[in-house]
């Protein structure tokens, strides 16, 4: 046995050698180790470059050098510098003029921000993207050429440039960020392409352009509205707008209507968001896309119809509506996004249609009127919290198998039925925490014992039905509902009471026909005779004839004794 164990040992240190020839073979074959640094920084003196994960790129992260005039390089060693990293030369106060060269691709996030020398910029057609606050705040600019093929210049990418007078975008750009521009105080010429699809909100709010306008409704490139400035409370939107701008009417507590036109496609972010005393806006058919945040804070908006061709309620649409009472959401929608009818105070009516996909986070979270959910066969998930703080919701029915988050039904403290068609099988066993005395229904055949186990409802609390009738949604009927009902019932009483009095005639009438009838036979000329006769066989059979007797008893005219 000791000597099996020793052949073992040397056995498996003949491997153990073997693979350590092979690796060192490997190396020397190759000529380069096994393993790559997870990221290799270059300092050339004026520039800090890391490489990219690509293995051929790199990007600018530090710039020391004191020059003027700049030109970021194109390659470093074996590398093309794709990009200029986040804050890379920010703050610098030496640099005059900067030319971004075509091998970059991507300028980070304030990487020229604070440089407050900076008169001149040329930014070369390769690169993609400006990002976020990249110039801001860089005084002294005066100057900026975009080449064609820059697609993107983000959210406040030149705020707070406040020499700068003109800017020429090429027809390359799609997409111009919010406070791109704003507060240039000398912007004063702006061309903007026909090929823009998105322009955030006061993109050039504070330049001398937009003070310059004299339209209510300022608009740029095609018919895209970015500012309202009238003062009308009720104002129809003219036809050649074709969306509603970001922030486009935002924090305007005055109006009151908006009418738009069958020209609008496009609802944008914040377009009428703290618009307190709007109570009335007709979305057409025509539109396609409602940005987030679009009617956040409306809290006198009482209702609202969504067009055909939305596909998605996007975050916040109609937070804190608090006046909305009722909205049906039809299946063409397949998400609903997070927090959109959060702190909907007043919501008593919430028709889900069948085709809705996901209910996402707080989707109706302090909707602390709705009293019944009936959620469609279609959705499949319900996510965490989405219906949080609903106190005043009774009960919940379910139509397909749908998946509940952890609290998605959290305190809503006067939740007492729960329904289901379909058998659960992906719900959290703290789904409904926060809630109490639940009784659990279902269809016959439908098994829900499962379910009811891993939320320890009790067993005299789950209850097998026949198949349900969904009726709807279990709410206060409307005005024209209940008039339409009171109509109904009047009606049937009408009837009722017509059938009934019809009845009464008829009978009276029969009752008077054989009463008369009566009549007229106890005077008839048989009847007479035969009475006569009765009193003649009296007389001849020698009986006394019938007299007619006094109040004494005594027949009238008898002789006294």
């Amino acid at each position: 046995m000791l000597c099996l164990n020793i052949k073992k040992r040397r056995i498996y240190g003949i491997i153990s050698a073997a693979l350590m020839l092979a690796a060192a073979a490997a190396v020397f074959a190759f000529g380069a180790p096994l393993s790559v640094s997870a990221a290799e920084i270059i300092d050339n003196g004026d520039y800090v470059f890391r490489v990219l994960d690509d293995g051929k790129s790199a990007e600018v992260i530090q710039y020391n050098g004191k020059s003027l005039y700049v030109s970021v390089p194109t390659t470093v060693d074996k590398y093309k510098v794709a990009r200029v990293g986040t804050a890379a030369f920010m703050s610098n106060k030496t640099i005059k003029e900067l030319e971004v060269p075509g091998s970059v691709e991507i300028i980070g996030s304030n990487a020229f921000a604070g440089c407050t020398s900076l008169k001149k910029i040329e930014i070369k057609g390769s690169v993609e993207t400006v990002g976020e606050c990249a110039f801001i705040n860089c005084s002294s600019l005066e100057s900026v050429v975009i080449r064609e093929g820059v697609l993107e210049i983000s959210d406040s990418a030149f705020s707070g440039c406040k020499l700068l007078k003109s800017i020429e975008l090429p027809e390359s750009i799609i997409r111009i960020g919010k406070f791109a521009f704003l507060n240039c105080g000398s912007l004063e010429t702006i061309k903007i392409p026909l090929t823009i699809k998105e322009l955030g909100g006061y993109a050039f709010e504070g330049t001398k352009w937009m003070k310059d306008q004299k339209s209510d409704f300022v608009t740029i490139a095609n018919g895209i509205l970015i500012k309202y400035r009238g003062k009308e409370k009720a104002r129809s939107i003219p036809e050649s707008v074709k969306q509603i701008g970001d922030c486009a009417f935002a924090g305007d507590t005055d109006i009151t209507t908006v009418l738009l036109p069958n020209t609008i496609t496009k609802i944008g972010q914040s377009a009428f968001e703290g618009c307190s005393s709007l109570s009335e806006v007709t979305l057409p058919p025509s539109v396609t896309s409602v940005g987030s945040r679009a009617f956040y804070g409306c809290t006198s908006l009482v209702s609202v119809e969504l067009p055909s061709k939305l596909r998605e309620l996007p975050e916040r649409v109609f937070s804190g509506c608090e006046g909305l009472a009722g909205i049906t959401i039809h299946g063409n929608i397949e998400v609903v996004g997070d927090h959109a009818f959060e702190h909907c105070k007043g919501l008593r009516s919430l028709k889900l249609q069948n085709g809705i996909i996901t209910v996402c986070e707080g989707a109706f979270e302090g909707c602390t009127s709705l009293g019944r959910v009936v959620v469609p066969e279609s959705v499949r998930e319900v996510q965490t919290l989405a219906f949080k703080d609903c106190i005043s919701l009774t009960r919940v029915e379910f139509n397909g198998d749908t998946e509940l988050a952890t609290s998605a039904f959290f305190l809503c403290s006067n939740l007492s039925e729960i329904v289901f068609y379909r058998t659960p099988s992906n719900i959290s066993e703290y789904a409904f925490s926060g809630t109490q005395d639940i009784t659990i229904y279902s269809d016959q055949g439908v098994y829900i014992e499962d379910f009811a186990r891993r939320i320890k409802a009790n067993s005299e609390n789950i209850k097998n039905l026949p198949p349900y009738e969904d009726k709807g949604i279990a709410e206060k009927p409307s005005d024209e509902e209940e008039g339409s009902f009171s109509g109904t019932y009047t009606f049937i009483v009408i009837m009722i009471v017509l059938v009934d009095v019809g009845l009464i005639v008829v009978l009276s009438l029969y009752l008077l026909f054989f009463s008369s009838k009566r009549r007229k036979k106890r005077k008839s000329p048989s009847h007479s005779a035969a009475v006569r006769g009765r009193n003649i066989l009296s007389e001849n059979s020698g009986r006394p004839a019938y007299r007619e007797r006094g109040q004494d008893g005594r027949p009238k005219n008898r002789p006294k004794n």
